[in-house]
């Protein structure tokens, strides 16, 4: 068995190491590249908080050297983890998707208190900053980064493909799912996908998946207990011992 890590590069590498820490065999697989933008942001004096989607948001955040004297709301426990070490002395984590952010912060946070400043990319997954508006709160919502989708699929990624050796695919996010699609296809590795495990951390990933089109069936698609890369890596060691 062979996993492919389909999400982008620092965390692809950094996850197929600790894999190989826990005995599983995987391939880093980035299907998109992360850029930042130079776009103009600034967190209001009256803001109550920030909220953060993804770790690229904080690291984009941080770069920025923007306020983190404020609580940071956070979708999960990795993201959370990268707030704390950009400085962020409150932080909440939903451990869950952008559907449990938005119940946390509606839990947390009155709409009248301030701004919800929300970091994120160009293009994002969800209507996270739509949610929270129809719960009444003011959204600052600025794009910091954007990813950009790959020309084709790295190369051992490819081979394992080619050669039957990859049996599942772990998809980090709706972006890297669409993508991984796109280029499986453009790539002429559609029969391979009949032997993958695509393992999806979330409801939406697979979602996103099964409407990419242009695959056939893979052998099956489970989305993971929790949306997190321990339950990801708790998933990917099962399939070992099947």
């Amino acid at each position: 068995m062979t996993a492919l890590i389909v999400r982008s590069e620092p965390g692809a590498s950094t996850f197929v190491r600790r894999l190989a820490g826990e005995g599983i065999p995987a391939i880093a697989c980035p299907v998109t590249a992360i850029h930042p933008l130079d776009t103009a942001f600034a967190v209001p004096e009256t803001a109550q908080g920030v909220v953060f989607t993804s770790v690229n948001a904080v690291r984009f955040y941080a770069r920025r050297g923007a306020r983190t004297d404020l609580p940071a709301y956070a979708v999960g426990a990795a993201t959370a983890e990268v707030a704390r070490a950009a400085g962020f002395a409150v932080v909440h984590s939903a451990d869950a998707d952008v559907r449990g952010l938005a119940a946390l912060i509606a839990e947390r946070c009155r709409p009248a208190a301030g701004e919800l400043v929300y970091p994120a990319a160009r293009d994002v997954a969800g209507d996270l900053g739509k949610t929270l508006e129809t719960l009444g709160y003011t959204v600052v919502q600025s794009a910091l980064y954007e990813a950009r989708g790959a020309t084709a699929l790295p190369e051992p990624a490819a081979n394992a493909l080619h050669t039957r050796t990859a049996t599942s695919a772990a998809l980090f996010s709706v972006r890297n799912a669409v993508e991984f699609v796109r280029l499986v296809v453009a790539d002429g590795h559609e029969a391979a996908v009949r032997g993958l495990v695509v393992c999806c951390l979330g409801e939406a990933v697979a979602e996103a998946y099964g409407k990419a089109g242009g695959l056939p069936p893979a052998r099956r698609v489970a989305v993971v207990p929790s949306p997190d890369a321990d339950a990801m890596a708790a998933a990917l060691g099962a399939l070992l011992r099947e």
